[in-house]
């Protein structure tokens, strides 16, 4: 269609370009809302749950709902002789760290004490079982012995050195066990996973009572030893506890919960004595208190707790002493700020439901709050956007996670995306003036954890339960793990002609393994090289009279001679069988070597089927896909991975990949033959000027085409960005809007 531009008056130039202006300079509060069903509130449920697939370590099952992920650290415990697989990995490194492991789980378990019946609601009780009990599984490994317990496995330092998938870190870092036992106290540890344990223990026991048992014969237990042996675990690099009296609180106030035995009344009462408790913090990792005074308040009902636990949710609400954001956020700290929110929110929300205990006239304050802090969360934002990754509008698309971002080098910027989406994972939040970058390298503001999306699950729980919102049917899909700059090759052959004469051609062959669907290792990579000798034969010659050496290349590469294909193709194979070779650094997630070619006649080899789009001029930046031929195909011990091979033969195939996408500034993938090429110039709705990005500059570009003034660097058929057939200060608009955050797509 034709792009018609409207001309009116040049005299609103200046008033366009004032208006736009106006609108970027112009902060967009967005106040948080309450009170209804501003959100699907069970879809983000039902993906913050997901989130915690992706954080799965050990034998995960074999139909696995997350097309990413695979098998990882199966030898975890092996340096102490026991099976310490399974479990979460902690954010976005790989370190499973104990104690905000056994308060996510004990999180999660307590949502479903308290909002059993919205989970079973949502369809999603098995699910959120299903995961909780993942944790506890591996709670109970980690406890061999009445007064041994191992809290953390693998080793922070060593893990926090590489970027690299969860399939391949036991390559890269120490996987080391620690432990607590009689000689080395850790009551914190062993007293917050007693907690999760009896935790799962009442949720199990109407489904699965006999797991439920186990579950509650461990934390007893682990208090036992808690308690008799005192002390906070030793290692303290990371997660470092402050306190272990809370902990045993916790422990106590559940045993006593589950058990109805007042000696677990009396220790809860003993460790934390009403003036200790109601600072100015909230539940969390390192000070599970808060919960634990609301839970001995409504066991007690005494009034001393309940006035407790007011002082600190009084606290939290707007002027009650706590910082808030511009925007409404009720705001702890610059490290994970949504999590505190949504923390604070749910302890008010459990507080709020229950009738018997405390002042019956701030009830609704607390609930309010609660589901304000939530729908900021959610989009109820200045920047009007998500902050769960894969939820609502302009949601993060760079969260401080390896795993999804699935680098083959250990770089945070290789490649420039996420190769997966991580649906459902709370990313920290912004700061206290709601300034927020999603950028990967901010692990304080845009990483994700096990314990940020703990308490956050229960508390969009409680929003459903009140709001509803529909799940997402039939999800998810593989393909809705893709994202939307496409699915890039995973194994293939870069290659280059390194040198060619009459009579021989040297061919840099570069065998790559970039895998991340899932990430994998491989030890039986090979490529073939195919040739066209029908000139070499009808010159009178045989195939004794070509010849194929390895002239230099990575250690491990052998060379299978020529093996006819069909006719008067053949083709030589470069094997790499024995060498590993996976995602990681780049000596490692490819391997090259340089095969001469030598023909009895000149100018043979340009017919060969594999000469096809080799160039000159080698690219040796693993960064890059320069020179990727579908031409040379990839084989795993025989099996085509990728490629295409000539007509004629026959291999065996694996199961097909993608096609390549061509990602700025990595190079441009060779297309599989036979497949649509993309087309070079391919125009962005709203980057009238070709810069690349969407800014402020090209809302002004079109403010001035539609006023007439032939602005330089425009490119007209990216400026209707509303799709209506013609060009005007709506487009503008938009463009703008785009840019400050409050549209995330034209047309």
């Amino acid at each position: 269609m034709k792009k018609v531009r409207k001309k009116p008056s040049f005299m609103l130039l200046f008033t366009i370009i004032t208006g736009l202006l106006l609108l970027l300079s112009t902060t967009i509060i967005a106040e948080p809302r309450s009170g209804g069903a501003y959100y699907k509130y069970g879809e983000a449920l039902q993906k913050a749950i997901l989130f915690y697939k992706a954080q799965r370590s050990g034998d995960l099952p074999d139909d696995y709902i997350l097309p990413y992920r695979a098998d990882s650290c199966m030898n975890d415990g092996e340096d102490v002789g026991l099976d310490l697989t399974g479990g979460w990995y902690d954010a976005g490194d790989h370190v499973k760290f104990g104690l905000p492991m056994s308060f996510a789980a004990g999180q999660l378990a307590w949502a479903v004490y308290e909002y059993r019946d919205a989970f079973e609601q949502a369809g999603l009780l098995d699910t959120i079982l299903d995961e909780i009990k993942w944790a506890t599984d591996y709670f109970i490994k980690c406890h061999p012995e009445p007064n041994v317990y191992y809290y953390d496995c693998g080793y922070g330092e060593s893990d926090h050195s590489c970027w690299v998938p969860p399939e391949v870190v036991h390559l890269f870092t120490e996987r080391t066990s620690f432990k607590v036992n009689s000689s080395t106290p850790g009551s914190d540890i062993a007293g917050q996973v007693s907690g999760a344990l009896t935790l799962a223990s009442l949720i199990f026991e109407p489904t699965n009572p006999s797991y439920a048992a186990t579950c509650l014969s461990h934390a007893r237990e682990l208090f036992t030893f808690a308690d008799t042996y005192q002390g906070k675990f030793p290692l303290a690099n990371f997660y470092q506890s402050g306190s272990f009296d809370d902990d045993l609180t916790w422990a106590a106030t559940w045993l006593y919960i589950a058990t109805g035995e007042q000696e677990y009344l009396d220790k809860a009462t003993s460790y934390t004595p009403i003036v200790t408790l109601g600072g100015h913090h909230t539940h969390c990792w390192d000070d599970v208190s808060y919960g634990a005074c609301i839970k001995l308040a409504q066991v007690t009902g005494d009034s001393e707790y309940a006035r407790v636990v007011e002082i600190n949710l009084d606290w939290w609400l707007p002027d009650g002493g706590l910082n808030y954001t511009p925007g409404g956020l009720a705001w702890l700290d610059n490290w994970g700020s949504l999590r505190y929110a949504s923390a604070a929110a749910f302890l008010a929300f459990v507080w709020a439901d229950d009738d018997s205990v405390g002042t019956a006239s701030k009830k609704e304050a607390y609930r309010t709050f609660a589901e304000k802090q939530i729908n900021y969360a959610l989009g109820d934002n200045p920047r009007n956007g998500s902050y769960v990754v894969g939820f609502g509008e302009n949601s993060p698309k760079h969260p401080h996670h390896r795993t999804t971002h699935a680098s083959w080098l250990s770089m945070l910027d290789v490649p420039k995306f996420h190769r997966h989406i991580l649906y459902g994972a709370l990313c920290g939040g912004p700061g206290a003036d709601d300034g927020y970058n999603d950028d990967i390298t901010d692990y304080t503001r845009n990483e994700v954890t096990d314990d940020y999306n703990a308490a956050f699950v229960g508390a969009l729980a409680k929003m459903y339960s009140m709001y509803g919102g529909e799940l997402l049917a039939n999800w998810p899909q593989p393909e809705d793990f893709d994202p939307p700059e496409g699915v890039l090759n995973e194994y293939f052959v870069r290659g280059f002609i390194q040198w060619e004469g009459p009579r021989d051609c040297d061919v840099l062959f570069q065998v790559n393994n970039r895998s991340s669907c899932p990430p994998t290792v491989r030890d039986s990579l090979s490529a073939r090289y195919f040739l066209d000798l029908s000139e070499v034969f009808d010159a009178g010659y045989s195939v004794s009279d070509v010849t194929v050496k390895i002239q230099s290349g990575d250690k491990g590469a052998s060379l299978k001679g020529l093996t006819q294909w069909a006719d008067d193709i053949y083709y030589f194979e470069l094997d790499w069988t024995g060498t590993l070779i996976h995602p990681g650094h780049w000596d490692i997630c490819e391997k090259e070597a340089i095969v001469r070619i030598t023909h009895p006649i000149d100018n043979a080899t340009s017919n060969d089927w594999s000469y096809q789009e080799l160039t000159t001029n080698p690219d040796y930046d693993c960064k890059t896909f320069t020179g990727m031929t579908a031409y040379i195909p990839i084989y795993d011990n025989g099996v085509l991975l990728w490629g295409e091979e000539p007509p004629g033969g026959t291999t065996q195939t694996a199961t097909p990949t993608p096609s390549p996408t061509p990602v700025p500034g990595t190079g441009t993938p060779t297309p599989v033959p036979g497949t649509a090429t993309p087309t070079p110039g391919q125009v962005t709705l709203g980057d009238v000027n070709s810069s690349g990005s969407i800014d402020i500059i090209d809302a002004l570009l079109v403010a001035q085409y539609y006023v007439g003034l032939d602005p330089d660097d425009f490119n007209p058929d990216a400026a209707d960005t509303n799709c209506d057939g013609s060009i005007d200060i709506i487009d503008a608009l938009l463009i703008a809007q785009y840019y400050v955050g409050l549209v995330s797509e034209f047309c």
